[in-house]
């Protein structure tokens, strides 16, 4: 099984690249939030997760071992594939998934291109069984507080990108462990507009 691969990035789009490795082209089918950390042309160091079936051999590639390890855990879920996992990494930080779960939060789920409210409860219920778990793969450091969830929600219903928001409500709380939820999106405001 292939676990990690490191070499320069050959080609690129938003959910597929091809990674060079000494003269070895590996295709490998990435989540958006990877894609948003790598340049075409730029050596990188992937975590891999390796699907073998009868008829397929498929390679995805992580930026993080806590978006690969979500990954895993999110195909382990029966109706989710891995083109659905890819999805969901894509379309929330793993610590905004995890926070999702541990929350209920079905319509942070449902805003996700192919995620209804019946599969959102599915993920929600069989996910919750594996907290614990998944709380350790992202690691106390990377849990986001209430009020960040709070924040970055409220951008999002203002039509602002999620991944731009988590972001730039994770750097504000950074810079400023005290800040209140009204600074973070005033200050954000600001930032994203």
């Amino acid at each position: 099984m292939i676990a990690k691969l490191k070499g320069i990035v050959d080609e690129i789009q938003p959910t597929e690249l091809i990674l060079d490795v000494k003269g070895v082209g590996y295709g490998l089918t990435i989540p958006v939030s990877t894609y948003e950390k790598i340049h075409p042309g730029g050596e990188v160091s992937l975590y891999v997760h390796t699907i073998h079936k009868e008829d397929q051999f498929r390679l995805f590639g992580f930026f993080t071992r806590v978006e690969r390890d979500l990954f895993v855990a999110l195909i382990n879920v029966s109706g989710i594939g891995p083109a659905m996992a890819i999805s969901l990494l894509s379309g929330m930080a793993p610590e905004r998934l995890i926070d999702a779960v541990k929350q209920g939060n079905i319509a942070a789920l449902t805003r996700i291109p192919g995620i209804g409210k019946t599969k959102a409860e599915k993920l929600v219920f069989e996910l919750k069984r594996k907290l614990p778990r998944l709380e350790l793969i992202a690691g106390p450091s990377s849990a986001i507080d209430s009020s960040s969830s709070d924040a970055i929600e409220a951008l999002v219903s203002l039509g602002f990108n999620e991944s731009d928001s988590s972001k730039c409500v994770s750097r504000l709380v950074s810079d400023n462990p005290d800040i209140t939820i009204e600074e973070i999106i005033k200050e954000a405001l600001k930032i994203l507009a």
